[in-house]
């Protein structure tokens, strides 16, 4: 027995809560393309907050063609389904593009879909029954978008949106946004989900909806901090992970003698990482997959001053044992080419001369011999 899919789009409209490394995008397998039913119209560009669907109807189509275009792939029919709804929930959302150029990406990842028999109507384009469609629907409601923040997040920090590597980090990231527990269904892989079930869409559509969603505050609070100002942003993590290892040791007892020995170098910090968060994805590695065909770098003066302060900034990272930011010690170890002796001295004078026995006149002596 078929799904009823009003009932499907009745649990998903109106029983839900809304709530409001490579550089590349790469490719996915042809099985996993986002199909698009034939003859269904699409904007030229982009459209947040505007749905290509002008009827119930071609919701109805879009779930169909997306649920038998990855069955085979996806492992069971919940599974199918659930793809299939979170493709619809995040198309809703004014992402689909006819033209290739908007989406900015380099190969077409949409598939033209035909009804399987004479028409939608005919049987064969049915949903089989899913025992858990209503917990499915309810669910992507309430997080589809999470994911797709989730995922904009980490492939503005990485570079790359998937990695097995990247599973633990999306585990965290998810366990942060409170999804976890019992969901009434299987929850498919961290791979399908923000690999293969929406990589279809393209970088570029998934920022534009993620940049409206922190704008009006429609995203989980955990994903809001790390976006606030500007997330980190791969090619340029070192610069700003660098301001905020300064911004924190501003707060020490001893950083206006750390600030006169090196005002021009923290300014130029400063004012790099500023023109970072007024413009972020223009500055990373992966520019063009965003949407903009020319990419800006750091500058020569904010790369010297990085090289003036970086083993100091390793050296009191060090002293504070922790980690700044998703990536952050990682960029400023791997731009500084490591830990030398500087950030061990350092640290150890931290240690010494920093809370809870503050010695500001000890701190200057250090600082006058490095």
């Amino acid at each position: 027995m078929p799904i009823d899919l009003q009932v499907l789009l009745d649990d998903y409209n109106g029983s839900a809560m809304a709530v409001a490394g490579h550089a590349e995008w790469g490719f996915i397998p042809e099985a996993w393309f986002i199909a698009i039913p034939r003859n269904q119209k699409l904007p030229d560009d982009i459209a947040i907050n505007t749905s290509p669907f002008a009827t119930v109807a071609e919701e109805k189509r879009f779930i169909s063609a997306n649920y038998h275009k990855v069955r085979q792939v996806a492992g069971s029919n919940e599974a199918a389904l659930f793809i299939a709804m979170l493709r619809l929930h995040i198309a809703r959302q004014g992402v689909l593009a006819n033209l290739l150029a908007n989406r900015a990406v380099v190969e077409d990842e949409y598939s033209l879909a035909d009804p399987q028999g004479v028409d939608w109507a005919a049987p064969e384009n049915d949903v089989p029954d899913v025992g858990s469609f209503s917990d499915i629907a309810k669910f992507v409601k309430h997080h589809g978008n999470t994911f797709v923040h989730q995922m904009v997040y980490l492939f503005s920090a990485r570079g790359h949106h998937w990695d097995p590597a990247y599973n633990d980090l999306y585990e965290r990231l998810k366990k942060a946004c409170f999804i976890t527990g019992n969901f009434g269904f299987a929850l498919p892989s961290n791979e399908v989900i923000y690999r293969l079930a929406i990589h279809g869409f393209g970088v570029k559509p998934l920022l534009q909806l993620t940049l409206d969603n922190v704008a009006h505050g429609n995203v989980a609070a955990a994903m809001a901090l790390r976006f606030n100002p500007a997330p980190p942003i791969a090619g340029m993590a070192h610069i700003t992970t660098l301001e905020a290892t300064l911004r924190t040791m501003s707060q020490e007892a001893w950083w206006d003698i750390f600030l006169a020995k090196f005002t021009n170098e923290i300014d130029v910090i400063r004012n790099e990482t500023n023109l970072v968060h007024q413009n972020p994805f223009t500055y990373h590695v992966a520019a063009k997959v965003f949407g903009y065909a020319n990419r800006k770098t750091a500058s020569q003066a904010s790369l010297a001053a990085f090289n003036r302060l970086s083993q100091f900034a390793l050296g009191y990272i060090d002293h504070l044992g922790r980690r700044h930011s998703l990536s952050g010690q990682q960029a400023i170890t791997q731009k500084s080419g490591g830990p030398r002796g500087i950030a061990e001295a350092f640290s150890r004078a931290c240690d010494r001369f920093g809370k809870p026995n503050v010695d500001v006149a000890s701190m200057a002596d250090f600082l006058a011999t490095v």
